[in-house]
């Protein structure tokens, strides 16, 4: 058999995620390719946004031991605490694109970072655990709503810059997840774990005005450069939940945040039950996200290059096997490794968010696509935090978490990517199409 796949016909090859970055038939947005400053106060607005994205999370998960000393709470709890983002994540993800059709996607931006603002800011003053969980979703809430926005804000503002601009939203990302791990322990010694987790609400206030300007500045721009608005994109031919293609993309995204939300609620007790001190566990977790980063500097330019995205998928979830074997059954001594190896896996939340907009054509295509996978996806992932920690606590071992929640949660990641390893788009597979063969 040749090594060299066999050239795609003429229409299969129009829905390759390489020819569709390149004959994009997306009209000119509201920020149009050649007015600079808009661009330039997009990207800003989007980077921002997206340091949001993880912190609520990381920035709470390396204080929770202190923080439960001191509010009462234990194991489950800090379960419950790892599952929240995946509540939020599915609920919003699958309203999301509801609220931007009524409010727009700037507007949408507005309302994510001023409520992450929001609840990041008050979770610091929280009394007790339930007032801190509440006050904790609704900046989940926040974040979640901006998980779904800014894939179709970048496929409406940067047609023609997917992948770069896939690079920058994801690389924001992880490393907004990866400093509050590396300075959380440390901050919360020297000024109180209130002050530490409370901080951050400034960055997200910072993107809730950058939002604001940007909503209010494209009629100034569109009249200097000549700009037209893009028009309502087509529903898709039938409901993105009625598209296979859109299940199993959904199913992979699942798996891979089962595992990313399991490994930031509890990589860092799994460490300290292994005799680690606080503050290494935390550098463990900024090592873990900045591998991760690394990753994400060169996986949206492979997935919208590539023809087969098995291989790039198969190297995650490699990563997680190997590196949660290593956590369980390896010398401590090696536990940089082993974080490491986690780490890569983790880059897959890169690998398929990008998905997002490689498989979609339009903007339309992208918000459905979005809202529908990490909706769905994440609701699928509920599980994985919760599990993992339940089975420690009851079984007195974390073996049972490591085989079940990690060991069938990537089984599971492996076929879907090998079923979906040929990429095509939403909009081909709601129409019924063919899928591309390479």
């Amino acid at each position: 058999m040749s090594v060299v796949a066999m050239r795609p016909s003429s229409a299969a090859a129009a829905d390759r995620p390489s020819a569709r970055a390149a004959t994009a038939n997306t009209p000119p947005t509201t920020a149009a390719p050649g007015t600079l400053r808009g661009r330039v106060l997009v990207l800003a607005a989007i980077a921002c946004a997206a340091l949001n994205l993880r912190l609520v999370v990381t920035s709470l998960s390396p204080l929770l031991t202190t923080v439960g000393r001191e509010l009462g709470f234990g194991a489950t709890v800090i379960g419950v605490f790892g599952t929240l983002p995946l509540v939020a994540f599915a609920v919003f993800g699958l309203v999301t694109p509801a609220i931007m059709r009524r409010l727009g996607p700037e507007a949408t931006a507005v309302l994510s970072m001023s409520v992450t603002a929001v609840g990041q800011a008050l979770r610091a003053f929280a009394p007790d655990t339930g007032t801190l969980l509440v006050l904790t979703g609704v900046a989940l809430a926040g974040a979640a709503l901006g998980n779904v926005v800014l894939p179709p804000l970048i496929k409406q503002y940067f047609p023609d810059r997917l992948a770069a601009l896939s690079t920058v939203q994801l690389v924001a990302i992880h490393i907004g997840a990866l400093f509050p791990p590396l300075v959380a322990v440390p901050l919360a010694e020297a000024v109180g774990w209130r002050f530490a987790l409370g901080v951050w609400a400034v960055i997200a206030m910072v993107a809730a005005v950058l939002w604001t300007a940007q909503r209010r500045g494209p009629t100034a721009v569109e009249q200097r450069s000549g700009a037209r608005k893009v028009p309502p994109a087509p529903a898709l031919a039938r409901p993105v939940w009625r598209v296979g293609m859109a299940w199993r993309t959904a199913l992979l995204f699942g798996m891979v945040s089962w595992n990313v939300f399991t490994l930031f609620t509890w990589l860092p007790r799994l460490l300290t039950d292994a005799g680690r001190t606080e503050a290494h566990a935390g550098a463990m977790v900024s090592l873990m996200v900045g591998t991760a980063l690394l990753f994400g500097l060169v996986a949206p330019t492979l997935v919208v290059r590539s023809a087969n995205t098995f291989p790039i998928v198969a190297v995650g979830l490699f990563g997680f096997a190997a590196g949660y074997a290593g956590i369980a059954l390896g010398p401590a001594s090696l536990t940089p490794l082993w974080t490491v190896l986690l780490g890569t896996g983790c880059g897959l939340f890169v690998v398929t968010m990008t998905m997002i907009n490689t498989r979609s054509t339009t903007p339309g295509g992208a918000a459905a696509l979005s809202g529908f996978v990490q909706g769905a996806g994440s609701a699928m992932a509920l599980g994985g935090p919760l599990l993992f920690g339940l089975l420690g606590e009851v079984t007195g071992t974390w073996t049972p978490s490591y085989v079940l929640v990690a060991g069938g949660s990537l089984a599971a990641a492996v076929a879907v990517a090998w079923v979906e390893r040929t990429p095509w788009t939403v909009e081909a597979a709601a129409e019924g199409h063919a899928r591309p063969r390479s």
